[in-house]
């Protein structure tokens, strides 16, 4: 029994360390995706200054703030969607936002040509959640 403890506490050590670096790495590749794709309308730090945005009517939205506005809980799904395209966007009508998820999608299949329908799928999944547990870590 006094064995197992040791070897329990380290299991949990190490999925602890591997959970931590999966995180940080969504957090680099979401970052990055973020400044390539997001940071030109919602700003460098996300708060919806970014200097394409300063020109549209309506303000893009300061993305710190989702989950205070959520009561508290970050929208998740809400956020996947909206990056994805099927979910509209209020104030931005239906195309002032990119579509993103069918971006990923071409650019996955342009790009590779060993990559296929559902392995496109998969890409564009892994980028947009990227972004999202990105933007998860930022909120106020």
């Amino acid at each position: 029994m006094t064995r197992r403890i040791p070897l329990i506490s380290l299991t949990i050590g190490g999925v602890m360390f591997l959970a931590s670096a999966a995180s940080a790495q969504e957090s680099t590749l979401g970052r990055a995706e973020f400044q390539a794709r997001c940071a030109v309308c919602h700003g460098d730090d996300a708060k919806g200054g970014g200097l394409v945005g300063e020109l549209f009517a309506i303000k893009p939205k300061d993305l710190t703030l989702l989950a205070k506005e959520n009561n508290g809980a970050f929208p998740f799904s809400e956020v996947y969607q909206a990056i994805n395209g099927r979910r509209e966007i209020a104030g931005h009508g239906r195309s002032e936002m990119p579509v993103w998820g069918e971006y990923f999608k071409e650019d996955a299949l342009e790009d590779r040509s060993s990559i296929y329908g559902s392995d496109a799928e998969h890409i564009v999944q892994g980028r947009i959640l990227s972004l999202v547990y990105y933007l998860q870590g930022l909120q106020e």
